[in-house]
């Protein structure tokens, strides 16, 4: 079992590969989370999906 499965998060201001939401999205990611992302404007939705 992974330390984050079964576990929600909402990630906030990934802006792309290099901002620090991105990592901690990976990591939590690998971890086991169930992850949902925001993100400031359709010009950033591309790099969000």
């Amino acid at each position: 079992m992974s330390m984050l499965e079964g576990k929600r998060a909402l990630i906030t201001g990934v802006a792309s590969n290099r901002s620090i939401a991105y990592g901690i999205a990976q990591a939590m990611h690998r971890e086991g989370a169930e992850l949902a992302f925001t993100y400031q404007n359709d010009k950033l939705k591309g790099r969000v999906e």
